[in-house]
């Protein structure tokens, strides 16, 4: 019993974190070409020869205080991290994975950007840090 008469409880359960989204947001504009020393010290992988979007998810969430996934700058590696969320139940913070035709891409989630599109932020996006639309269908994971 906590001290108001109700359930004490502890929880493990994951939450969204905004702050993952915040530290994208500071360091939005910052361009592979010209901060390349930058986003190297940051995300701790050359942008100039490395897709880095998982760096820069790993950059996010250790600023927000959380541990990423082991091999984390590889994109699918973010896709059991965390606990899962369904698309309709995101919230700003959580991690997005998508898949094109090229392979996976991962970023922040931002929210919802109309219909059948999503705003996300991250790494290596246009070879810089920026927020984006992408389509719902592409999403293949939400993780919190």
């Amino acid at each position: 019993m906590s001290f108001f008469g109700g359930n004490d409880f502890t929880s493990d359960v994951a939450i969204a974190n905004p702050a993952r989204l915040a530290a994208i947001k500071r360091v939005e504009g910052l361009h592979e070409r010209k901060h390349r020393k930058q986003i190297q010290a940051m995300v701790g992988v050359n942008p100039a020869s490395t897709p880095w979007c998982g760096a820069a998810a790993a950059y996010a969430v250790r600023k927000a205080g959380g541990k990423p996934p082991a091999g984390h700058n590889k994109a699918i590696s973010w896709r059991n991290w965390g606990q899962a969320v369904s698309l309709k139940n995101a919230r700003k913070g959580d991690i997005v994975l998508f898949r094109f035709k090229r392979g996976y891409h991962v970023a922040v989630y931002n929210g919802v950007a109309g219909k059948g599109s999503i705003n996300a932020c991250g790494g290596n996006m246009s070879n810089q840090f920026k927020c984006s639309n992408y389509r719902t269908s592409s999403v293949v994971a939400v993780r919190r």
